[in-house]
């Protein structure tokens, strides 16, 4: 029994973690200045009139999608932890090929459209843009659109879970993934509040951002190459090593 609670909640549990949590909030960020979600946030949250914590319901709803992904990530990681090198190498190559998804407006375009067959094959709950009335229904559709925004966000998302899976294999915290996609989700969550609440002061600026969210999308890119040449080099590691 103490040996299972040592695996599964590790004694340097924060301190595996403090290193790249900012960094993943901020990934979380730059999903939400993408060109095919910071646009339609305002219809998003538009149905949020009935209520005044449906907003909050829809990130709670997205949270919960997010950070499930992030449990069956670590699960994954763990399960693979006797081959944790092939597993580092294989979340090098993808974090890579994401950045080039993102940079790259061809190969976007190719992933896009694979990754949007893949989740119309799907069968999830009809959504319209504002969901349900009332905090249920806020709550469902933001567990929907954790799947739904996959073909827009999945290259970001993707990296993460890529990485976090990873950082499983080598620590075997089967929390590890829950904690890096519940800051993620803060990082999603917390824009998508300032939107809802903040009535038309940000909300009107949100389409003025949005012209610029093509460059943003390539910094994003930028960003997942660099981590994934610095991973390739085993500069992350020195990194950690000196914190």
């Amino acid at each position: 029994m103490i040996y299972f609670f040592y695996r599964v909640i590790p004694f340097g549990f924060l301190g595996v973690f403090q290193n790249t949590l900012f960094l993943v909030f901020v990934a979380g960020l730059g999903t939400i200045l993408s060109p095919c979600v910071l646009p339609i946030l305002p219809a998003v949250l538009s149905g949020s009139v009935g209520s005044r914590f449906r907003p909050l319901a829809i990130v709670v709803g997205v949270s919960v999608t997010f950070t499930t992904m992030g449990v069956f990530a670590s699960l994954f990681g763990a399960g693979f932890m006797l081959f944790e090198a092939y597993l580092r190498w294989f979340s090098i190559v993808f974090i890579i090929a994401m950045g080039l998804v993102l940079f790259d407006e061809r190969i976007g375009g190719v992933y896009t459209s694979l990754a949007s067959r893949a989740v119309s094959a799907v069968k999830l709950p009809a959504v319209e843009a504002g969901g349900g009335g009332g905090v249920l229904g806020g709550f469902a559709l933001g567990l929907s659109l954790g799947v739904l925004w996959i073909p827009c966000v999945g290259p970001i998302l993707g990296a993460v879970l890529a990485y976090v899976a990873a950082g499983a294999a080598g620590s075997g915290s089967l929390f590890y993934g829950a904690f890096q996609l519940f800051v993620y989700s803060l990082g999603v969550g917390v824009p998508m509040l300032l939107i809802a609440y903040s009535g038309k002061t940000i909300s009107g600026r949100s389409s003025k951002i949005a012209r610029y969210a093509p460059f943003f999308k390539k910094i994003s890119g930028f960003v997942l190459l660099f981590v994934g040449i610095m991973m390739l080099s085993g500069v992350d590691k020195i990194i950690q090593q000196i914190l």
